[in-house]
């Protein structure tokens, strides 16, 4: 499909477009609560008890009644434990009858084990006593609905009785890899074939971004055979991804099927690489169909997808930490294209360097390399040893 400069959106503009047409409804499941990390709450969720169930001791100690220190510490010599005094530790129930507690280093026994209080001990009712429902109180609210779940909320649900947490059904993204030239993995590849790995890279971080992969096998470049996969993901999955076909190659006919079925389309995008992007809603559906190469499906994905994934559960897009550098290297774009490049960061005496990937590297080391990222603004072009505030991609600057 021929590029129309004129048409394309901005990354922000191609985003916020299906986002804006994307008719969705949140699925509940529930499950487990111990496998619920990373997982949004779908439903306010209350205690459904008070902890502790009864009052407690809240610290190790003896209880006491008050009432028995109302005119000082008495003569405990001929106390007898269980009937004038009981064991007390931290979380322990005690008697009743019992209304206060002597903290452990207040409290020493005789050669003959009798009770032996200090004349000068103050004893004061409720004293160290953890009332019912301090820890947490029934029909307490413990987490709201659209709450991303951490290992402590995991904690604080099981403790209000929530032995599975009702959970958003995870995103089911549907990827479609196409081109006649790809072979699966594990495949030795003969002339002019590829092997598919690109469903092995976003699957793995479709999951980190809390979404499932319903990954198809590889289509051909076939008109019909495309569209039977497309129509078939449009049934299964929440959004579609088809990867490959995207640019102006005599077989780059996807996003012109995708286009053929949808209510809205637009091709392309002013940012590279990635810019041959099909954005399409169908049925309400986002199908998006970005190129193949490895790094330009990465990046695509990872504005693209991850923004529709984090949209569907009402998260904000996590912003990676940046840090100021010194580039050691020209970088810039066309006019009105963004540059998504990604860097080298390195330590050089105290003062963190970056510079761009050099085109001559093997898509190995420029995978293994990457280390930092920066979105060079349409129309900006930053000079050897210019500032910038680059992004970190969680690998160790060198």
């Amino acid at each position: 499909m021929k590029f129309d400069h004129g048409k394309a959106l901005t990354r922000a503009e191609a985003l916020e477009a299906l986002k804006a047409r994307w008719e969705f409804e949140k699925r509940t499941e529930h499950v487990p609560v111990g496998e619920a990390c990373g997982r949004v709450l779908a439903q306010d969720c209350h205690a459904a008890y008070d902890l502790p169930r009864h009052r407690v001791s809240s610290f190790d100690g003896i209880a006491v009644r008050a009432a028995d220190f109302a005119q000082g510490v008495p003569d405990t010599g001929e106390w007898v434990r269980g009937m004038h005094f009981a064991q007390a530790d931290t979380g322990d129930d005690f008697p009743d009858e019992f209304d206060t507690i002597i903290a452990a280093e207040d409290v020493g026994y005789d050669e003959a084990g009798r009770l032996m209080l200090d004349p000068a001990l103050e004893v004061k009712a409720g004293n160290a006593i953890k009332r019912a429902g301090a820890t947490m109180g029934k029909g307490e609210l413990l987490y709201e609905a659209g709450t991303l779940l951490g290992p402590e909320a995991l904690a604080i649900l099981a403790a209000g009785g929530w032995a599975e947490g009702p959970v958003v059904a995870r995103l089911k993204v549907a990827y479609l890899p196409t081109g006649t030239e790809l072979v699966p993995v594990g495949t030795v590849p003969e002339r002019g074939q590829n092997v598919q790995t690109n469903s092995l890279m976003l699957g793995a971080y479709f999951a980190q971004w809390g979404a499932e992969m319903v990954a198809y096998d590889i289509v051909a470049d076939d008109r019909a055979a495309l569209g039977i996969a497309i129509d078939r993901a449009l049934a299964e999955a929440d959004v579609v991804l088809v990867n490959g076909g995207s640019s102006r190659g005599s077989e780059d006919f996807n996003s012109e099927l995708l286009q053929e079925r949808a209510s809205w389309f637009s091709h392309g995008v002013k940012a590279v690489p990635g810019r041959p992007i099909g954005l399409a809603v169908i049925e309400g559906k986002p199908a998006i169909n970005v190129p193949g190469p490895m790094i330009a499906a990465y990046l695509a994905a990872d504005w693209l997808v991850r923004g529709l994934v984090c949209h569907y559960y009402g998260q904000p897009v996590p912003q990676r930490v940046k840090v100021p550098a010194v580039l050691d290297a020209p970088l810039g774009a066309r006019p009105g294209f963004e540059h998504l490049a990604r860097l080298v960061a390195r330590d050089v005496d105290g003062v963190l360097h970056a510079a761009p990937i050099p085109n001559s590297a093997t898509l190995a080391e420029n995978i293994r390399s990457a280390n930092a990222f920066l979105a060079v603004p349409a129309g900006v072009r930053y000079e050897a040893g210019d500032k910038a505030d680059i992004e970190l991609l969680g690998t160790k600057a060198g």
